[in-house]
């Protein structure tokens, strides 16, 4: 969804969007993902389109420990300056402070909602996601999940190299 500069009146636009995630590149990351729902807030500035809003969504993932599948809700408010390519940034390479972190390129004088709302997605997903909070994982010898069953296997204690030196303590 594109949203032209010029169709943002001076007191601001509040959107409502739902928005089906069929983003390419994202592949492997969950097995299921809910529609996006977003409330938006565009405000033109001086220098481009000041965006703010919240956003939802449930994604369906891999357990990191058992791998079993896992509904995940994925939230989170945001606030993001759209500046014009010239004024955005220039040639030469400078520290970005915290205040600038929150920029981004405005590409014709259009923002695109969808390339917004993938982008917080992406950030908001948990790097290792867990049934539960005392998940005990798969067994290393014979894969089994040790949720559900318990198994036979012998778990050796370090390296049987050291044991000798286990005497000494």
């Amino acid at each position: 969804m594109l949203v032209e500069r010029s169709q943002i009146p001076p007191e601001g636009l509040d959107l409502e969007v739902r928005e089906e995630p069929c983003w390419e590149g994202v592949e492997g990351l969950w097995l299921s993902l809910a529609p996006v729902e977003a409330s938006l807030h565009l405000e033109r500035d001086v220098t481009g389109i000041l965006a703010s809003g919240t956003f939802s969504t449930t994604a369906i993932i891999q357990c990191s420990r058992c791998s079993e599948p896992v509904s995940v809700p994925i939230s989170d408010s945001f606030t993001i300056l759209y500046a014009e390519a010239g004024e955005a940034f220039d040639d030469e390479e400078v520290e970005l402070s915290a205040a600038e972190m929150d920029v981004d390129v405005m590409q014709d004088q259009r923002l695109d909602v969808t390339k917004l709302l993938r982008e917080n997605v992406l950030l908001n997903v948990p790097l290792q996601p867990l049934c539960r909070v005392d998940c005990r994982g798969l067994c290393p010898h014979c894969g089994i999940n040790l949720n559900e069953n318990t198994c036979e296997c012998r778990v050796q204690e370090g390296d049987p190299r050291l044991l000798p030196l286990q005497q000494l303590l």
